[in-house]
């Protein structure tokens, strides 16, 4: 399988704290992998530096190389090509104070399309993706902000998609979620897995466990350990991975 994202040898800093510690990993396409870790172990740094909006913090530097599909992103000169090919969604859901309809457009008009036919085909096809068209097509010009938090979710992943990213990273999407919700948030993961590379950050290790192809557990800004989910959960090879997902503390 065709690695889509690849961290070789990357370190990055806020002022003099080192955050995360020589990182070499890779991402596959068409498939999810889960970040897993105690809080405060580089796994949101990992995943904002892949779409390069960690350096939007003060004092952020860091050394090495990420690729996306080989093109090495901190020597990209066009910064917003590279947010466009890997989008984020995060933890609290955000709803931009928008109508629905142009939440969704918010990306595709920042990148120039106009054409009202190009934009109504937008709309339906992301909202349709996320499973979100059929509760709110009748009411697409009414505030985001009357939308549950489970639906707010949901259209965060539609504005994301709607400019069309290469590369999927989902901060803790479901943790403020219902169960009903998280479940239906995980099978649209699946189902854009078939399209997209996805990274997402959880620590909800049964939701790692149902939906990742592949799991990687950090600790202390470093990788620890990374392979196929089932593996890594039934039989760790470090003692570290071993003591996480037994719940012995994290």
């Amino acid at each position: 399988m065709m690695n889509t994202v690849e961290l070789k040898n990357f370190s990055t800093w806020y002022g003099q704290a080192l955050v995360l510690q020589d990182i070499n990993i890779s991402f596959c396409n068409h498939s999810i992998t889960a970040i897993v870790g105690p809080s405060g172990c580089g796994k949101t740094t990992l995943l904002r530096s892949i779409n390069r909006t960690a350096e939007l913090e003060r004092d952020f530097t860091c050394q090495g190389e990420i690729q996306v599909f080989e093109t090495r992103i901190y020597e990209a000169k066009e910064i917003s090509a590279i947010r466009r090919r890997v989008g984020m969604v995060y933890q609290i859901p955000v709803a931009l104070p928008l109508s629905i309809r142009e939440n969704v457009l918010f990306g595709p008009r920042y990148y120039g399309v106009n054409k009202r036919s190009q934009l109504d085909n937008i709309v339906e096809n992301c909202l349709r993706k996320v499973a979100l068209w059929d509760e709110v097509k009748h009411r697409l010009n009414q505030s985001a902000d009357k939308l549950s938090g489970g639906q707010k979710q949901r259209l965060a992943m539609a504005r994301v998609l709607a400019v069309e990213p290469q590369v999927l990273l989902l901060d803790e999407p479901c943790s403020s979620l219902d169960p009903a919700s998280t479940r239906l948030i995980e099978e649209l993961l699946e189902e854009l897995s078939r399209e997209l590379c996805i990274i997402i950050v959880t620590h909800n290790l049964p939701q790692a466990r149902r939906i990742a192809r592949e799991t990687v557990f950090m600790l202390d800004g470093k990788v620890v350990e990374y392979g196929p989910t089932a593996a890594l959960f039934a039989d760790p090879k470090n003692e570290k991975t071993r003591g996480f997902v037994s719940g012995l503390y994290g």
